[in-house]
């Protein structure tokens, strides 16, 4: 994995997104209670410039960026909208693709970058880790934000090259706290940045399992 990519890559994982502040009916259900022995339902997606196909819940529907930036802008505080914003120019100047995923019930967004194709070993995930981790300080030093990393694994067993990571972000200012899953996976020569962001500690792996590269 080349040295700037992951440079890059890494400030996508630490910038901080704007869902925590927003509100979420309590009783919402459906897809962010599975566990492993759950089935799943949905639809899959294409993405018609990279060839792959991903599995998403039923209720998440696809925004360009212009629609999402609107989205946002009807949803978020200024300042959640400037940080999420930050985010999005940030995954734009990417080479490769933007995918923007939204669910307006959970308040739960689902975005994919496509990637030139790069082998991910188990050295990089290690890497990227920790550069997380030293990210993530520099963040909560500045703002009322306290992240707590829930888990991190790499697999390469099965075929594709998996780094998957999941932290919580508590916002000890609003008492809120939002779940970012993100997973870097390569495989069939084509390497992909997955996050996705919500209210919830969400198992989403079946879905990931069901992605055609």
């Amino acid at each position: 994995m080349k040295v700037t990519t992951i440079k890059i890559t890494v400030l996508l994982l630490v910038v901080v997104t704007f869902q925590s502040c927003l509100n979420v009916a309590n009783d919402v259900k459906s897809w962010i209670e599975l566990n492993a022995e759950d089935e799943i339902f949905g639809k899959y997606h294409m993405l018609e410039d990279d060839g792959i196909k991903i599995y998403l819940p039923d209720v998440f529907k696809r925004y360009s960026s212009v629609e999402y930036q609107q989205l946002l802008d009807s949803l978020a505080t200024k300042k959640d909208y400037e940080y999420e914003s930050k985010r999005l120019k940030s995954m734009r100047e990417l080479e490769g693709n933007l995918y923007l995923y939204f669910d307006e019930t959970t308040r739960s967004t689902y975005s994919i970058n496509t990637m030139p194709y790069m082998p991910l070993y188990k050295r990089d995930a290690q890497y990227l880790l920790g550069m997380i981790r030293l990210g993530n300080e520099r963040v909560a030093e500045n703002t009322d934000l306290k992240f707590t990393k829930i888990t991190a694994k790499y697999n390469a067993s099965n075929g594709p090259q998996i780094f998957k990571v999941v932290h919580r972000i508590d916002n000890e200012a609003t008492q809120t706290s939002t779940f970012s899953t993100t997973y870097i996976i390569s495989s069939n020569h084509k390497t992909v940045f997955i996050n996705l962001t919500t209210p919830f500690d969400v198992y989403f792996d079946p879905f990931l399992q069901k992605m055609i590269l």
